[in-house]
């Protein structure tokens, strides 16, 4: 149990970096924006970051209105595969795609950051979430139109056994 609540903390405190980070790049309540981000000014948290695209205006909770722009190295672990250029629909299942088009549908409509824990059992890995945070970014400072991410993996990865052994 030590070990989860000190995973948890670290998270919490790689999330906090991120949030500080984005939140200083605001001006005047208008929305930090894609050029704003400065990668070396996180470069320790780039494994975990992830830039979203925003392809609709108003996306109304449809995982085809997202699409991985950039995925960190780190999210390979989580996921198993690539994800970098691929749609929600692309990546997860149909619920798991929902899941998250409600989450970044919301941080569309508000303009505001979204923060939250998600199970990876969805994909085999039964002991690991996401623990993850969304902040909106606007080219023009007020219309959303990508979301930067920051994800921790939390727990272990546990991934159902296929069966499948290699020769010895």
């Amino acid at each position: 149990m030590a070990g989860l609540a000190s995973e948890m903390l670290a998270a919490l405190r790689s999330h906090e970096d991120i949030f500080r980070y984005w939140k200083s790049l605001r001006r005047r309540g208008r929305l930090p924006s894609r050029q704003d981000l400065d990668p070396v000014a996180i470069k320790t948290r780039l494994p975990t970051v992830s830039l979203i695209d925003v392809l609709a205006p108003d996306p109304q909770n449809h995982a085809e209105a997202f699409r991985q722009r950039l995925a960190g190295t780190e999210l390979f672990n989580a996921y198993g595969t690539e994800i970098t250029g691929k749609r929600l629909d692309d990546i997860y299942t149909e619920p798991e795609a929902q899941y998250w088009a409600e989450h970044l549908t919301l941080v569309v409509e508000t303009g505001k950051p979204n923060v939250g824990l998600h199970s990876m059992a969805w994909r085999g890995a039964r002991g690991l979430s996401l623990f993850w945070l969304r902040l909106p970014l606007a080219s023009d400072g007020r219309n959303v139109d990508m979301i930067l991410g920051h994800d921790a993996l939390i727990g272990k990865i546990d991934l159902v056994q296929t069966g499948i052994r290699s020769a010895s």
